[in-house]
């Protein structure tokens, strides 16, 4: 055991130093949740997030670097701004309104040199965000499954007290919503004739038919999507964010559409355009 401790020990170390690569700390994401990622990891999550396609990014150390065992931001009210949140000895802080240059500069100086930004520049955050997230959540069920019942019985039936119980109840709502034929997936590479039949029936009773003769064969999803949504005036043809390289497709109106984006935002998960996914 201690022979292949060692081993171990020098793989990583090889990694790190001549690779770039930090086997032994954790990176998590809409895209990424395991050990080992190359420091550009950081780099490109955060400009994800810039670009409107996560909403966080977390990294954790195998063991904790000043007391600190996570380090995770999250986009701020501006989408040009990241607050940093840190766990150090079992209590949350935070650093409001960094740019992302500085954002990058912080979380690279965690994984590579065990450092925390100074003392001064975060303070401790209060309180207890459980309610909110778990609120958010219901509103949003409520608003996509728009049955008081069917709500209901989901919200009994499924965990979501805290942020950590976030991703299994996303992925339980997905489900929930496509048994009720209110999302469709589609595969990343479906053609037109697979699309076109998916939005006529999340459309139905709607007045919505797409026309066909104005999307191109060719083209994918989101373009399609883009034309339509262009096309369209109080309708919205959106998608749920749900961590693969398919469209979890949805038709809300404009109003549905904004309310459900901004409670999805809480709790750190994502409803957009579908040209935006």
């Amino acid at each position: 055991k201690r022979g292949w401790k060692t081993i171990m020990s020098i793989y990583n170390w090889i990694q790190k130093v001549f690779f770039g690569i930090y086997e032994e700390w954790h990176m998590k994401d809409p895209a990424y949740d395991r050990n080992g990622f190359h420091i550009s990891g950081i780099d490109n999550a955060l400009k994800a997030m810039h670009d409107g396609y996560y909403t966080y990014a977390e990294i954790s150390p195998s063991h904790a670097v000043k007391g600190c065992t996570s380090m995770k931001a999250v986009v701020g009210k501006s989408k040009e701004l990241v607050n940093l949140y840190l766990k150090i000895e079992d209590k949350k802080y935070l650093i409001s309104d960094l740019s992302y240059s500085d954002a990058v500069k912080i979380m690279r100086a965690f994984v590579k040199k065990e450092v925390l930004p100074d003392e001064k520049t975060y303070a401790e955050v209060i309180g207890n965000d459980d309610a909110i997230v778990k609120s958010a959540f219901e509103d949003l069920s409520k608003l996509l499954l728009a049955d008081p019942k069917t709500a209901q019985h989901f919200l009994k039936k499924h965990k979501h007290e805290s942020m950590e119980d976030m991703d299994h109840a996303w992925e339980e709502l997905f489900f929930a919503l496509e048994r009720k034929g209110k999302v469709i997936e589609l595969d990343w590479k479906a053609r037109k004739d697979s699309f076109i039949p998916a939005v006529r029936k999340l459309s139905a009773g709607l007045n919505l038919e797409p026309d066909e003769k104005i999307l191109n064969d060719e083209e994918d999803i989101p373009r399609w999507g883009k034309i339509l949504n262009a096309e369209w005036t109080e309708y919205v043809l959106s998608a749920m964010d749900i961590g693969s390289d398919s469209y979890a497709m949805m038709v809300l109106s404009k109003e549905d559409f904004e309310k459900a984006r901004e409670l999805a935002k809480v709790f750190l998960h994502r409803i957009a355009v579908i040209e935006e996914m």
